[in-house]
Order: C-alpha cells, then sequence, then structure tokens
C-alpha cells in the first residue's frame, strides 16, 4: 500500500484492534523503509526515491548535474507529477514535496554512517530487496579528489537504481545508491549527506555550503595549511599557516581529500570545534564558517 510502513511479523492493520495498553507496553515493530518508483521524463530515465529525514519531502537521485525538469512518482497504473523542492549538484541528491508524507519513515535514517570494515547491507528499491556489502570509503577517483567522501558498495546480483535506498541490519537507511562504478560495484551518498543537503532544501532550493578561508596542498602527505586568508574565520579562529589539521567537527583528518570531505558539512554560523598540530601539540579551536 503506497505510503503505508512495512513491518515484519503481523501487518499494522491486524494491529489495529489490539487495545492501545498492549500496543504501548509491546516491543515496537522492526520497520523497512518503503522505497518508491520515479521518472524523469528528460533524460529518461527510472529511480529509486524514499521519505527523506524531513517527512515533507521524498529524496532521490538526478545523476545530470543541471538537475530534473520534471519528475513523476509511479505507483501501479496511476502516475503523479512531483513538484521540485531542489536539485544539489554537487551530490546529485533531489528533493520533491512528499504527496503522502509518513512520519514514521522520516525516523528509519541514521544520523552518520562511519564504518569502517565491510558491512552487510540490503537495497530496497521500488521492485525487490537484495543484499548488498559496504566496502570502503572513497574520496578520489583516479586523480580526482572527490567534493565528499562516497560509499563503495559490492553486489551479489543487478545493481538497483539511483536513489535506492540502503539499509543496516536494524533497517535503518545508512545510505542512497548514487550509481554503478562497474558491474558488481556501486557508489552510494552517505545518510550524513542526505541531512546535510535536506537541512538546506528544507527552506531553500540550494546548497548554502561554509567558507573557512583555509588553503591546502593536494599534493601534500599531511594535511598542512599552506594559507590563511586574512580576516576569514580561520583566522579569527587562531589558524596560521603550517598548522596541520587533525579533526575536524566530528571528522578525523589524515590526507587532503579528508579535509575536503569534512568541511563539506560545515555549516555556516554554527562553530565547529577544529583540532590542528602546531609544532607537536594539538591545539583544539572553534571556528564559525560563513556562507559561500
Amino acid at each position: 500500500m503506497i505510503g503505508s510502513t512495512k513491518c515484519s511479523g503481523r501487518s499494522l492493520a491486524l494491529l489495529a484492534g489490539i487495545s492501545l495498553t498492549v500496543i504501548l507496553s509491546s516491543p515496537p515493530a522492526h520497520c523497512t523503509p518503503i522505497a518508491f518508483k520515479i521518472s524523469f521524463p528528460d533524460p529518461p530515465s527510472i529511480s529509486s526515491a524514499a521519505s527523506s529525514p524531513d517527512p515533507a519531502l521524498l529524496v532521490s537521485v538526478f545523476l545530470d548535474a543541471s538537475g530534473p525538469q520534471k519528475a513523476n512518482w509511479i505507483f501501479g497504473n496511476q502516475t503523479l507529477p512531483l513538484n521540485l523542492s531542489g536539485h544539489d549538484k554537487i551530490t546529485r541528491l533531489c528533493f520533491f514535496k512528499n504527496p503522502k508524507p509518513d512520519t514514521d519513515q522520516a525516523h528509519l535514517w541514521v544520523e552518520t554512517f562511519l564504518g569502517d570494515s565491510p558491512t552487510p547491507l540490503k537495497s530496497v528499491s521500488y521492485a525487490k530487496t537484495s543484499d548488498c556489502t559496504f566496502q570502503k570509503w572513497i574520496t578520489q577517483i583516479e586523480d580526482r579528489i572527490l567534493p565528499l567522501s562516497l560509499m563503495s558498495l559490492s553486489f551479489e546480483n543487478e545493481i538497483p537504481p539511483p536513489g535506492t535506498p540502503l539499509i543496516n541490519q536494524q533497517g535503518k537507511i545508512v545510505a542512497l545508491l548514487l550509481q554503478s562504478a562497474s558491474q558488481n560495484s556501486a557508489y552510494a551518498i552517505p545518510a550524513q549527506a542526505v541531512h546535510r543537503v535536506q537541512r538546506d532544501f528544507s527552506t531553500q532550493e540550494n546548497l548554502i555550503k561554509g567558507w573557512v578561508g583555509i588553503t591546502l596542498s593536494p599534493s601534500s602527505q599531511a594535511p598542512r595549511i599552506i594559507s590563511v586568508t586574512p580576516n576569514s574565520p580561520a583566522a579569527k579562529a587562531g589558524i596560521i599557516p603550517n598548522d596541520i589539521l587533525v579533526k575536524i567537527g566530528p571528522h578525523p583528518i589524515a590526507r587532503y581529500p579528508d579535509a575536503v570531505n569534512a568541511l563539506f558539512y560545515t555549516i555556516p554560523d554554527i562553530a565547529t570545534p577544529i583540532q590542528i598540530l602546531r609544532n607537536n601539540r594539538l591545539i583544539e579551536l572553534s571556528v564559525t564558517p560563513i556562507a559561500k
């Protein structure tokens, strides 16, 4: 049923006749996110979509950086036009007004996925559920540094369409599938990126990135700061050239791509803790990015 919540065991309809006291004293049902089928006419493509962490929005993936002009929600023999809320050309995430908001589905997202070893997951597309495995984080493809780290996945069977939610063993969404990388592998956008982009798209049509005013060298083995823009948030926080980044917010920094990924998650006007190494001494600072 469109807009319902899939739960293990008896359906919610069967549970409706049980008294409220029994429901409240029973363990909560284990629920699975619902994936919807959506179509893009230009260029023609099919994707999955899910309720975003904001239940007023659906979230999917549209791979063309220009963004979709139109989209349709398909269920059974019916087609319903979707109203676009915004498309982020960095992550390729797109958000639509949810024709049938479901607050139960909004709670089925983890805040962050920080896996660092192979982890079994399941993909839940509009067509079927299949097994996959998180393998590692991808920070660059060939010589291109990615604007944020992506998850690398392996599949035993056919790779599902973009926008397919990936769930952990607790049934929580940890990522959305981005695109295939080979016949049996694909990239996915982690849940924390969905939260970050959706945070802006709930109130506006664009992702507003945070800027701190530091420059690093991509070729350096260590994430060493080579320059700090005068009067920038970094300068005001006390960061100076030759400082080595150790951590930005919750993200540890070991290499240049780690810093690029961590800076993606900074939010304008919200203080972010930063750890730096200066003359072999660990220093903790706070920097408040500005809108870029």
